[in-house]
């Protein structure tokens, strides 16, 4: 006995399934295309006739009402990706050819002329050995090939920086040694310039190479000489000067100078006796930058006898790393020593 109120299930419309299955493949591929900003394209190989649709026309900086043709398609592509991309399309429209068609060039917007990277995938399809039409899909891959552009720059900037640190320490360790009395001296001596250096780097690496600090440059060479904590080296030195960025070489060299100098001034001048105590300054004049220090307080001071290493350093390396020039005075009241060097080699930016 049948419910007069319960109506039978409706039979099954497999044509509405279709449809409905259909819908949501169509959405799951508009997903997909909008999750990898990806548009569509199509080409008709027999009328010429190209369809693209909005993120595609956004790629080539295309207005939604402008003609889409081969034509130009190849007036926007970069003059320098023309025969990669021709010999990628006569691959993609060659019947024995297995591979689809794929290539990365840049194209510059027809309008805002705006150029951008992008990722191109298409498969061609043949009618009796003829290719009638390709179908593929466009890929603004413009931030990535940036990215890979910066690690290729950020390598190159390191092979040049490896080497260029190589000859420093090549040099650090050949002066050392001429200067050392014994196995023990030259391994104090240069354990401690190559710690001088490796402070520097530390600096540049803390700002990703594009600079160190002036007053941090100062305070960790100071303290490493000394032994103490960066916050004490006022008690033993007067710094003053403007807050500067130095560029990557500048502030290894003036890192190495500051070295020697208060190496120097512990072993035989202003801080090797109580009381004595370094000024040291750095200002920014008629587009150089100079670096004074002064010290006072310590033993009389007269010209060395001879040239050490730390020497040679502060009267002609770093001068000449960085195209500048050095005045060494050796008054009695104390050792004094400025650096002269032209401010748009040296300074990266002025805080």
């Amino acid at each position: 006995m049948t419910d007069a109120n319960l109506s039978p299930d409706p039979p099954s419309q497999p044509g509405c399934d279709f449809i409905r299955e259909q819908a949501f493949t169509l959405e799951r591929m508009r997903l997909a295309l909008d999750a990898g900003r990806t548009g569509i394209w199509d080409w008709n190989l027999v009328t010429g006739e190209v369809v693209l649709d909005a993120r595609v026309r956004a790629l080539w900086g295309l207005s939604e009402d402008a003609p889409a043709n081969l034509d130009v398609f190849r007036s926007a592509l970069h003059p320098q990706d023309k025969k990669r991309t021709k010999e990628a399309i006569e691959q993609a429209l060659d019947p024995n050819s297995p591979d689809d068609y794929e290539s990365e060039y840049r194209v510059i917007g027809q309008i805002d002329r705006v150029e951008r990277w992008v990722s191109v995938r298409g498969r061609t399809f043949f009618e009796n050995g003829r290719p009638v039409r390709i179908v593929g899909t466009a890929r603004d891959i413009t931030p990535r090939k940036h990215r890979e552009q910066h690690v290729r720059t950020l390598l190159r900037e390191l092979v040049h920086r490896s080497k260029n640190l190589l000859a420093v320490v090549q040099a650090m360790s050949r002066q050392t040694a001429t200067g050392s009395g014994s196995i023990e001296d030259f391994q104090r001596k240069f354990s401690a310039r190559l710690q001088a250096l490796s402070m520097a780097h530390d600096l540049l690496i803390s700002q990703d190479w594009r600079g160190a600090s002036m007053h941090d440059l100062v305070r960790a060479q100071m303290a490493y000489c000394l032994d103490i904590g960066a916050s004490e080296v006022g008690d033993h030195a007067s710094i003053d000067g403007p807050k500067v960025m130095l560029k990557p070489e500048a502030a290894q060299n003036i890192g190495l100078a500051l070295h020697e100098l208060a190496t120097n001034a512990l072993a035989h001048g202003a801080l090797s006796r109580a009381g004595g105590n370094v000024a040291l300054n750095w200002r920014l004049e008629d587009g150089r930058f100079f670096v004074n220090w002064r010290e006072s307080g310590g033993p009389r001071v007269a010209p060395p006898p001879r040239e050490g290493f730390g020497h040679k350093v502060i009267k002609r390396l770093v001068a000449l790393a960085l195209d500048g020039s050095t005045t060494l005075d050796f008054p009695p009241e104390g050792f004094a020593w400025t650096l002269s060097v032209p401010a748009s080699s040296t300074v990266a930016k002025i805080a």
